[in-house]
């Protein structure tokens, strides 16, 4: 029984830590305008290439797409306010950036919701990278 109590609570760590990394990137496969109740077509999504970069040493957020009058892809960075982790089986963590009423939450199968706080959801896949 001391065996099973040591290994469940490693595999809590192990599950706990696995969006520890300090870079993670999110893209956006899905997007909702929650007050037209439209979807982003797939074009638009891959032209404006939505993502999330989550960085845990720095303690930020940044929500970035492509800007066409600079022609690159640019990014707006927040301190993260707050960190919740949810415990138990479910594994799942959730940033806080409190000023614009932005969250994003990580799922342990590295899908995430983000809310912008400005009348949109996006939905996506999260992979752990090196920032540029």
């Amino acid at each position: 029984m001391l065996f099973a109590k040591n290994l469940l609570m490693l595999f809590t760590i192990a599950s706990l830590t696995s969006h520890a990394s300090a870079s993670t990137i999110c893209i956006v496969q899905n997007k909702l305008d929650v007050f037209t109740e439209n979807f982003y077509p797939a074009e638009q999504l891959k032209s404006l290439q939505f993502s999330l970069r989550l960085d845990t040493e720095a303690q930020t957020i940044s929500r970035c797409s492509f800007q066409k009058s600079v022609g690159a892809v640019t990014c707006d960075t927040y301190n993260i306010d707050k960190v919740a982790v949810a415990g138990g089986f479910v594994d799942i963590k959730k940033y806080y950036y409190f000023r614009g009423q932005f969250d994003l939450q990580i799922f342990n199968n590295s899908e995430f919701v983000e809310n912008n706080g400005r009348g949109s959801i996006a939905t996506g896949i999260c992979t752990q990278q090196t920032l540029p």
